[in-house]
This record gives structure tokens, C-alpha cells and sequence, in this order.
């Protein structure tokens, strides 16, 4: 399952209280900025850099590529 890193704009404790809203949406993302994919986050867990910077991290069930627009 691949795994990609989302950083938002809120403090620990609104990351804290987001994270786990998004297991289980549909999210689409780009690989490799060539493929737009879309896959189910199976899973959303807040880490944090080496700077202390909460970032959430989600492991993507898929990915099936989404449909042309």
C-alpha cells in the first residue's frame, strides 16, 4: 500500500482531531506528478518531522487510476 505524507496548516491538536476523519474517504493523489491515482486511506496516523512539525501520514488501499476528467 503506498503511503504519502499530508501536511495542513492546523496546530497538533486540530491534526489530532482530523487524522482520524480521513480513514476511509476516497482521496486522489499524483505519482510522480505524471498519474492522477485514486485509492480508500486505509489507515492515518499524526507524525511528526525532525523539526517537531505535526504532518499526518495515510497508507493509501489502491491505487486505481481515476477517471479522465
Amino acid at each position: 500500500m503506498p503511503t504519502r505524507d499530508l501536511r495542513f496548516a492546523f496546530d497538533e491538536k486540530g491534526i489530532k482531531a482530523f487524522a482520524p476523519s480521513l480513514v476511509g474517504q476516497v482521496m486522489s493523489y499524483w505519482e510522480d506528478d505524471t498519474r492522477l491515482l485514486r485509492g480508500r486511506v486505509t489507515a492515518a496516523e499524526v507524525m511528526r518531522d525532525r523539526y517537531g512539525n505535526p504532518y499526518i501520514q495515510v497508507e493509501i488501499e489502491g491505487p486505481a487510476e481515476a477517471p479522465a476528467p
